[in-house]
């Protein structure tokens, strides 16, 4: 190619070259970006997995969802187990609604923190219901199996 009778110096095919590079390199990012997946939204979705399991009483969603060394803090103080959730949820519907709001998700490596609002229905038994709003921080982490639950705690926030 003759670049002189194109009209182009050796500075504007430098140029063009170098912006060809960062092209592929932006591409390569994000069709490796796209290949693994989006963290954030695959973590919303398991937010959401875990909501419907917990309102569902689904002890086999709940069991692949939270990691065996998770804890489950109450906005009263009560501290739960993985044992302790499947003893109390799984096969039973503690909750008969439960409405998130205000959601944000960062990834942080591994690491996945969720912050949201929790409106909930609680099935009191003998037909009695109550209701919680509270300020919910889960820490997720990721692993071979999606993401899973480590630890969640609940704050009372007024009505």
């Amino acid at each position: 190619m003759d670049v002189k009778r194109m009209g182009l110096s050796r500075r504007d095919v430098l140029v063009a070259a170098g912006a060809g590079v960062v092209a592929l390199g932006v591409m390569s990012k994000t069709i490796a970006a796209h290949a693994e997946g989006n963290p954030a939204s695959d973590l919303e979705r398991s937010v959401e997995a875990l909501r419907r399991a917990l309102v569902d009483g689904d002890g086999d969603a709940l069991t692949k969802l939270v990691h065996d060394q998770m804890t489950y803090s109450h906005s009263d103080g009560r501290v739960w187990t993985k044992h302790d959730l499947l003893q109390n949820i799984a096969g039973k519907k503690r909750y008969l609604s439960i409405a998130v709001s205000n959601q944000t998700v960062e990834i942080v490596k591994p690491t996945g923190i969720v912050r949201h609002t929790y409106d909930v229905v609680n099935n009191l038994g003998d037909g009695k219901t109550g209701s919680s709003h509270i300020a919910v921080l889960m820490c997720w982490v990721r692993s071979d199996n999606g993401w899973q639950l480590l630890a969640r705690s609940g704050t009372t926030l007024p009505a």
